[in-house]
């Protein structure tokens, strides 16, 4: 099975297109797609916009009354979809934006590099062609800055891009995550709480790698979901955990193995 969770916040918009791309790419998938949308406490349609899918789509759709932000998103859709899968070892989770900036056709790529051997796969605005097109300049020199600061600080192998939310999991290592770390596998302020799920993850397997993606923020559809400020933030604060206390080193990194050789 292969997953693919999109958080949602008055997406309706891009909703509709990413739903739209998922349904003409699932009969090129390894495997049958499950597509669990994550309501955010939206004001506009992006529940109907969902729903309308729902005999297109094997489709699972959680809704929260209110607004609870990234962290409760991903702990909620995360943990649904580790309880649902029946073979962790083989199964798939894609998270993927709901905004239209990211190509799902790359969810190809990710699925082909977690069948080969990795656990995780990040689609990378700074691997190999990947880059960020139509971006505003606050926007580009912020993810610039926090692909460079979490590579100079934590540098997980074969990591450049920690922030993005467009990434490929081995479910069982999602399981083994929550065993290891329960709630706070996920935790951190906004947007900060992808980057810190990563490198906790980082701690239990080192058969990570990377696709090329081309963002396309031009494409983007209804209003940002980032507070730039708040956003930095929650990044120096998990910065400062990470350097003065043992939160995310729950375990000894792994020595490093050839994803190849799994």
């Amino acid at each position: 099975m292969i997953y693919v969770m999109l958080p949602a916040y008055n997406e309706e918009k891009g909703l509709e297109k990413v739903l739209s791309a998922l349904q003409s790419l699932a009969p090129e998938l390894p495997g049958p797609l499950r597509v669990v949308v994550i309501d955010d406490g939206s004001k506009d349609r992006t529940r109907e916009v969902a729903q309308s899918f729902s005999n297109k789509l094997d489709l699972k759709i959680i809704k929260f009354d209110t607004n609870q932000g990234v962290t409760e998103v991903f702990k909620k859709g995360l943990s649904f979809i580790v309880g649902d899968s029946w073979s962790p070892e083989k199964d798939i989770c894609v998270v993927l934006d709901s905004d239209n900036t990211q190509n799902p056709r790359v969810t190809l790529d990710l699925v082909n590099k977690i069948q080969e051997g990795s656990d995780i796969v990040i689609a990378s605005r700074f691997e190999g062609n990947g880059k960020m097109e139509g971006c505003p300049l606050p926007r580009l020199v912020f993810s610039l800055g926090v692909a460079w600061l979490m590579r100079l600080i934590v540098h997980l192998p074969n990591v450049k891009d920690y922030s993005i939310f467009y990434r490929a999991y081995r479910i069982s290592i999602l399981k083994t995550g929550f065993e290891r770390y329960g709630d706070r596998l996920i935790e951190g302020k906004g947007f900060a709480a992808v980057c810190s799920l990563l490198i906790k993850l980082g701690n239990i397997t080192n058969r990570i790698s990377e696709v090329p993606l081309v963002l396309q923020y031009q494409l983007k559809e209804g209003t940002s979901g980032m507070k730039i400020l708040k956003t930095i933030r929650g990044y120096l604060e998990l910065i400062c955990d990470y350097i003065a206390s043992d939160r995310f080193r729950k375990m000894e990194r792994p020595q490093m193995v050839d994803a190849g050789k799994r």
